[in-house]
């Protein structure tokens, strides 16, 4: 005998049939699907290198924010787009427990997540010293110190065979900071005085120098009258005296000897030659006048 269907129950299938479907689980599920992947992004950094991470900031409370939005995007994806099972089953305050698949993704997200990325509280950085020709120009060998500012914190280490100072334990906090470098080192000095690199990495080059020598001092007359205007010369370098008679010349660290010839003269006056040291007290010089 042939089944007969009521014809309301056949205007309600036909109805549910062509019924509009709501487009929110397919935009949920893309969604879900484009964290997932950047989840996925986050693991090869993780196990590529991750202290690129520590590099960038994630570490600490935002990493753990981070973590927890991509593990709620994985569980997403795994159970709610691919339909995806997994559950664990244990016994906790004497009965059994049963956990479904969107828990034990999220879980394993967060445990992994921390195991794989720590969350030192200081990083090592490696400060090695160059000339201005390059990285390649070593000119400082087991002499002098690098010194880095960190807050009120100043660290102080010696500069090794390879031109590099090592500080084992900069605070994580630095990371991507400025700070301020220093050298100490004698008869030299940093190119760009008073520079603030950028901690990005765990090394830092610093161009240095040898130090320019500075001679100063004033010319004057048999009665200790000031002579302005008078010309002084020093290691090819040429300055003149002020109104009350003093000058200053730099010499550059190409030029530099323990002694350097130094000529006065003004009108009116013999010539005067005298050997100066760099970077000693002022140096007096006497003009006699001219018959």
């Amino acid at each position: 005998m042939p089944r007969t269907q009521n014809k309301g129950s056949r205007d309600s299938t036909l109805r549910n049939s062509t019924a509009p479907q709501s487009p929110w689980p397919t935009i949920a599920a893309i969604l879900s699907l484009g964290s997932f992947v950047c989840g996925l992004i986050l693991i090869g950094l993780l196990l590529w290198k991750g202290d690129k991470l520590a590099r960038w900031g994630l570490i600490g409370y935002f990493y753990y924010l981070i973590l927890l939005s991509f593990a709620l995007s994985a569980a997403a994806f795994l159970f709610g787009a691919m339909r995806s099972y997994a559950f664990y089953r244990g016994r906790q305050f004497g009965g059994a427990l049963e956990l479904g698949g969107p828990v034990v993704a999220f879980v394993l997200v967060v445990i992994l997540g921390f195991a794989l990325v720590k969350n030192p509280a200081t990083v090592p950085l490696t400060v090695y010293v160059h000339g201005d020709a390059g990285r390649h120009e070593l000119v400082l060998r087991n002499s002098g110190y690098v010194m880095v500012d960190l807050g009120p914190d100043r660290r102080r280490e010696p500069i090794g065979d390879k031109g590099q100072a090592y500080f084992p334990a900069i605070p994580a906090g630095f990371r991507g900071q400025r700070v301020a470098v220093w050298l100490d080192a004698d008869g030299y000095e940093l190119v760009s005085p008073g520079t603030q690199p950028g901690l990005d990495g765990d090394s830092l080059y610093l161009a240095v120098r040898k130090t320019a020598g500075r001679i100063s001092g004033r010319v004057q007359d048999e009665g200790g009258r000031p002579i302005a205007a008078a010309v002084v010369s020093v290691a090819g370098i040429s300055t003149t005296t002020d109104a009350t008679g003093h000058f200053e010349v730099t010499i550059p660290a190409n030029r530099l000897q323990r002694e350097l010839p130094l000529q006065a003269i003004a009108p009116g006056f013999e010539p005067s030659h005298i050997n100066v040291v760099p970077g000693s007290n002022e140096t007096t010089v006497m003009l006699e006048r001219s018959p």
